[in-house]
């Protein structure tokens, strides 16, 4: 086959990947156009070497995709399980105590919210931080103990 056409293939592939979102035509695309660009730097290659390049570029490419999109949805998994952990996405923020700690508990404000938080007693407006939390509980330490 001629590298136009395997180029030619190519683009069809890879344009028709815009037409009919899959994310599987753009390799195949990017296999015919590598499988162009060796026949067109061996001429007598033959037809049965050619298919035989373009199947094994087409694996090695649908393999990639596979590996990236497992990063990719093990990445967004990831996201999607604290979006809705308030508590969790607040852990090592400077708080300032809206309300005195004593004997342990206390309030504050974090935004608009007001959170249960446990810690050492503190006076009301004492620096602390955000070291975690038990439940929708805020667990506080102090600010000046550093991260």
């Amino acid at each position: 086959m001629s590298p136009l056409l395997w180029g030619a293939l190519g683009a069809v592939l890879i344009a028709a990947e815009l037409v009919i979102p899959g994310i599987f035509l753009v390799w195949f695309g990017g296999a015919a156009l590598l499988t162009g660009l060796v026949t067109a730097l061996w001429h007598d290659w033959g037809l049965v070497n050619e298919a035989g390049f373009f199947t094994i570029a087409a694996g090695a490419a649908i393999g990639v995709a596979i590996v990236l999109s497992r990063r990719r949805n093990a990445s967004v998994e990831g996201n999607a399980a604290r979006i809705n952990d308030r508590a969790g996405q607040l852990v090592g923020r400077a708080v300032t105590l809206s309300e005195p700690i004593v004997n342990g508990h206390g309030r504050v404000f974090v935004g608009d919210t007001l959170w249960s938080v446990e810690g050492p007693d503190r006076p009301a407006g004492a620096a602390m931080l955000v070291a975690g939390h038990k439940g929708m509980v805020l667990v506080l330490r102090d600010a000046a103990e550093g991260p």
